[in-house]
């Protein structure tokens, strides 16, 4: 039974979904992807699929190109504005059966603005957008597999990054070199569950000293994340952060932060006022799954940026942390889908 779906424009988007289609028919099963490759777009095919997925939570994976929306029809104008386009029918026949869209960005795609979008299709900007990147296809396609665990759709073994040959990244391929000189980590940026700050010319703020991590409880299992933790950034604010595991699943939620501690979140909440949506503080929750890279707890969560009080979701992202050797110390990443950008994150356990 399908619950993948892959939709892309054929016309730039076929060699990304012929390698998707592969990547996914391994770590899922054949039967479970649905991949057109006889281009019958839009059509029978595709309505029949989505219908016969009905109640298994099916997913839509559509490839954001540059010809999704810029293709130019034969008669004038754009193929994605005409009623019968076929990237335009699969996506609308997708929601309507109640089908999972994550639009994943290619490489050099941004997600478009608004404007840019069909109004039937705006509810795309809503979506829980993820990369897709030539430059580092191992690295997106595992986080696309721990969004897909979100939605219940697990692949047949585990997975982890090194399960997909891919060119890596020059971040990447810094790292392991460091790692092969066996140089050290240094200048971590420690923040908070926060957005970056506005790319502003502004003074360098003082060399930031990091608490000493409480000591190690006796008899504390280091491989137990599960309870309570602080999430410090470079003014020394503490957020707090609660995870709850549940075999292989986990969940996390903050406490709630006022707008005023970061200016990127006191202009969204102004510019959204004029829409009736009065933001005064921000919290994150999500769930997604626990793993073990050689003993050491990873941890992926697909997360939603919400009001104090549940409103939202203001922005989507992933948290992606791995814990020290004693398990006194989480470091990784938040990632904003409404940045496009990541931002460093050490958390360390309530004392």
């Amino acid at each position: 039974m399908n619950r993948i779906f892959i939709s892309y424009r054929s016309s730039d988007g076929k060699k990304d979904a012929d390698r998707l289609c592969a990547d996914l028919s391994r770590l899922y099963g054949e039967d479970q992807v649905f991949f057109d490759k006889q281009d019958l777009r839009g059509g029978h095919s595709w309505r029949s699929a989505i219908m016969a997925a009905l109640g298994t939570q099916p997913v839509v994976l559509l490839l954001v190109t540059p010809d999704l929306l810029g293709m130019a029809h034969p008669e004038g104008g754009r193929r994605i504005d005409r009623d019968d386009d076929p990237i335009r029918g699969e996506v609308l026949t997708a929601q309507s059966h109640g089908a999972t869209i994550i639009p994943l960005l290619t490489e050099g795609v941004l997600m478009p603005a608004t404007g840019d979008i069909p109004a039937q299709l705006r509810f795309l900007k809503e979506s829980h957008a993820l990369k897709l990147r030539t430059e580092d296809w191992a690295g997106d396609l595992h986080k696309i597999v721990v969004d897909l665990a979100s939605h219940g759709i697990n692949p047949l073994v585990p997975h982890s990054e090194k399960d997909v040959p891919a060119k890596r990244g020059w971040m990447q391929r810094m790292q392991r070199g460091f790692m092969w000189i066996g140089g050290i980590f240094v200048g971590l940026v420690v923040i908070g569950l926060l957005l970056p700050e506005e790319e502003e010319a502004v003074p360098a703020p003082a060399p930031f000293v990091s608490p000493p991590a409480p000591a190690a409880v006796p008899g504390q299992n280091t491989r137990d994340v599960s309870g309570m933790w602080w999430s410090i950034d470079e003014d020394n604010r503490r957020l707090r952060v609660q995870f709850t595991v549940n075999n292989g699943a986990i969940e996390l939620q903050t406490d709630a932060f006022p707008i005023a501690w970061y200016p990127r979140w006191q202009a969204y909440a102004q510019s959204v006022r004029p829409m009736g949506l009065v933001v005064n503080d921000v919290r994150y929750v999500g769930h997604g799954v626990l793993t073990n890279v050689m003993g050491v707890p990873r941890i992926e969560i697909p997360v939603q940026a919400v009001t104090g009080d549940g409103r939202g979701p203001l922005d989507t992202g992933s948290v992606v942390l791995s814990a020290s050797a004693d398990g006194r110390e989480l470091t990784g990443q938040l990632w904003s889908n409404g940045e496009q950008a990541d931002t460093p994150l050490r958390l360390v356990r309530n004392p």
